[in-house]
């Protein structure tokens, strides 16, 4: 047996008119841990972010 999970994501304000979906279902094992589940839920709802990151204490490559 499985259970279904509802993990949602919250967007910026200038994103809710993109019209896409801000939640998706999965199925997880009726004996997953609390910890199983969060882990498949972070792992979905990063796919839906874009996000970089850099060292601040260097200089830009631009930057000459």
């Amino acid at each position: 047996m499985s259970k279904t999970i509802r993990v949602q994501w919250e967007y910026p304000d200038f994103a809710n008119q993109l019209g896409d979906e801000n939640y998706e279902y999965f199925e997880v094992d009726d004996d997953a841990t609390p910890e199983e589940i969060q882990d498949e839920a972070e792992e979905i709802a990063f796919e839906h972010f874009r996000w970089s990151f850099w060292d601040v204490t260097k200089e830009h490559e631009n930057e000459r």
